[in-house]
């Protein structure tokens, strides 16, 4: 049902962000950020579909790709 789905993405982005506490980066910043802002807009119309919302939990633990530096000269 719809309550259930509801539910247990309440669940999940809880868990992620109780998971992603103390982790350091600038990704964990922004990605709590974003997942604060999902749970504050749970009650809007538009909610994000599936791929988006498990791209949103799994953010806080992905690091992402160092940019390699550029050797001009």
């Amino acid at each position: 049902t719809e309550k259930a789905a509801y539910r247990e993405r309440i669940g999940k982005a809880n868990d992620a962000l109780k998971r992603s506490v103390g982790m350091k980066g600038d990704h964990v910043v922004s990605a709590r950020a974003a997942l604060k802002d999902y749970m504050r807009n749970l009650n809007e119309p538009k909610q994000p579909d599936d791929a988006r919302f498990e791209a949103l939990i799994e953010a806080p633990f992905k690091v992402p790709p160092k940019k390699k530096p550029t050797n001009r000269y």
